[in-house]
């Protein structure tokens, strides 16, 4: 990696922590529905998962989707959101076109 590279990332890394907020299941349903929605684990901070997908760093998303690191909300975290559609359950970040989220408690 280079030092442009690295003043880059923490650049993108200043300007995208102030783009994380909190959500609930509610404001991020529609967004699952159409299959963006990914949970990173709390092992991967979320703004380092925000950089390596908005930089495509296809190595670490694969490894990371390969360990289960990064997946989509399986039916049973689903039917637990549900159940509180308006708790704040995570911080977010978009990356277009994912969201990536950050659980606030573990359900898995």
């Amino acid at each position: 990696m280079s030092n442009n590279e690295k003043l880059d990332n923490a650049e993108l890394k200043e300007k995208l922590k102030s783009e994380v907020e909190e959500a609930d299941w509610d404001m991020l349903k529609t967004h699952h529905d159409n299959g963006a929605v990914f949970i990173i684990s709390e092992k991967i901070p979320l703004l380092d998962a925000a950089i390596a997908v908005a930089t495509d760093k296809v190595s670490f998303v694969k490894l990371w989707v390969d360990n289960g690191d990064m997946a989509r909300p399986n039916e049973k975290q689903v039917e637990y959101f549900s159940e509180s559609p308006f708790k704040k359950i995570c911080d977010f970040i978009i990356i277009q076109p994912y969201v990536l989220i950050q659980l606030k408690e573990t359900h898995s």
